[in-house]
């Protein structure tokens, strides 16, 4: 078999994948699939990959986050968060400003073509990935960026003084904490729809629809039917 630059670069990145794995630099909820996915199927392997987190960052203004060093991460959750965790953290800064953000999971996959990018995209589109699409096309691959609309952002903390009461900072915490559930049920949804027609696994179930067609703030936990998910 001839050896593309394709297979080279899936080979790279699969190291990279189960090196950073070892090191627990791989978020913990999606690690197990993705080195699933990256050994199991010749025709696609996935570069950069987050399952959705929480985070506290300070920055005067968030459009800086790309910008010359003004955006710091202070901490970072990919799971939901408590108050206690949140107050830990917030109880530590005296300046500057800081923010609450939630976003959404993102995972970028290379197809060896532009079949199999529309097959990935297909599914997440149908996942609830709306804001998804072909990232790129070269003679090395085509790059999908499959990325979700559940995000979240407030300021906490302004020039070093918390500008929200207590029962507001509990109450922002739990859409926090609804809104990365969200995305994290889409991500789930997306891997099911993987693992079904593209590893050949046998028909899982219907995914619980609820949380597609309410938003985060209509959110109940107990109207999914927990066993559905399992």
């Amino acid at each position: 078999m001839v050896r593309t630059n394709f297979d080279s670069r899936k080979s790279i990145f699969l190291k990279r994948l189960m090196e950073e794995g070892a090191q627990n630099r791989v978020d913990f909820d999606i690690y197990d699939f993705l080195l699933t996915f990256n050994k199991s199927l010749n025709d696609f392997y996935t570069t950069s990959s987050c399952s959705g987190r929480i985070a506290l960052a300070k920055a005067p203004r968030l459009s800086y986050s790309k910008g010359s060093g003004l955006f710091k991460f202070v901490v970072k959750w990919h799971r939901p968060v408590t108050y206690g965790e949140v107050m830990n953290v917030l109880s530590n800064i005296d300046s500057g400003d800081v923010w609450l953000l939630v976003r959404a999971p993102i995972i970028h996959f290379v197809a060896r073509d532009v079949h199999g990018a529309l097959t990935i995209l297909r599914m997440a589109r149908e996942a609830g990935f709306k804001h998804s699409g072909i990232y790129s096309v070269t003679h090395d691959g085509v790059v999908v960026e499959v990325q979700g609309e559940d995000r979240f952002e407030v300021p906490i903390i302004i020039n070093g003084k918390l500008i929200v009461t207590m029962d507001d900072l509990r109450r922002i915490i739990d859409i926090a904490n609804e809104t990365l559930i969200f995305g994290k049920f889409r991500l789930a949804h997306l891997i099911r729809l993987i693992e079904v027609r593209l590893f050949g696994k046998s028909e899982l179930g219907e995914m619980p629809k609820v949380y597609f067609q309410e938003s985060y703030r209509d959110f109940n936990i107990e109207s999914i039917n927990i066993e559905n998910l399992v």
